[in-house]
């Protein structure tokens, strides 16, 4: 178990005084704890409380669904932790999700998954990533010739092109961020207020590498890792 799984409990407690909490998952069964891998917790207690102060640090991406009394987010934080917390009897306050909150997400679970060897499961969410992109651009396409009928291509065909650049190299974890700074750089072309931020996928990366690099060689030993 790294440094800062191992203390996030103690300090979620310190946050979280009033509140049960229960580790489940990878952290219950350490010897299958690396670099890559996220915290599960299940937060119980009545009083609100805000994500960002509860774990120590900013949201990077995170998706949020509410089922009855049960909210489950899965977060990404900007420092590269990331943490699955299925809280009841309350819902956590989150932050505005980015513009591209979503391609974030997506493309953390490719580089994790890249990194435990799965490079199906990393290749199918850079894909679609791609595919966002190229539908974004399709429907830019659309608005500036007012119309959804093409016989001839147009200046944006010419982007096409550009939807592979992130797949040249060998597969890897850095793949992801190679996926996401093409997203970016045609995303920040056709909105000028739209500035890509890496830090949370650079920073999962970062952390995976240090302490999960030997896993890709044996794929069939990641297999049985949970993702």
């Amino acid at each position: 178990m790294t440094m800062w799984q191992s203390s996030f409990l103690s300090d979620l407690a310190q946050e979280l005084p009033a509140a049960r909490i229960e580790p489940y998952g990878s952290l219950v069964d350490t010897a299958t704890v690396d670099g890559w891998s996220d915290v599960d917790v299940h937060i119980t207690t009545r009083r609100p409380f805000a994500i960002e102060r509860a774990f120590r640090g900013d949201v990077w991406a995170f998706t949020s669904t509410v089922d009855g009394d049960t909210q489950v987010i899965r977060s990404v934080l900007t420092d590269g932790r990331r943490i699955d917390a299925t809280i009841r009897g309350t819902t956590a306050t989150l932050p505005e999700p980015s513009v591209d909150n979503g391609v974030r997400f997506d493309l953390t679970l490719a580089a994790v998954t890249f990194g435990r060897g799965s490079d199906l499961i990393g290749m199918h969410l850079c894909l679609g990533v791609i595919r966002q992109w190229l539908v974004e651009t399709m429907e830019a396409r659309d608005r500036a010739t007012g119309t959804t009928h093409h016989r001839i291509g147009t200046e944006h065909d010419r982007q096409a092109g550009q939807a592979l650049d992130g797949l040249l190299g060998p597969l890897g974890p850095r793949t992801a961020l190679a996926v996401f700074s093409t997203y970016g750089a045609w995303r920040a072309a056709e909105n000028s207020s739209y500035a890509a931020d890496p830090r949370g996928l650079e920073a999962v990366i970062r952390r995976g590498e240090e302490d999960g690099a030997a896993c890709r060689p044996d794929v069939s030993e990641c297999d049985r890792r949970e993702i």
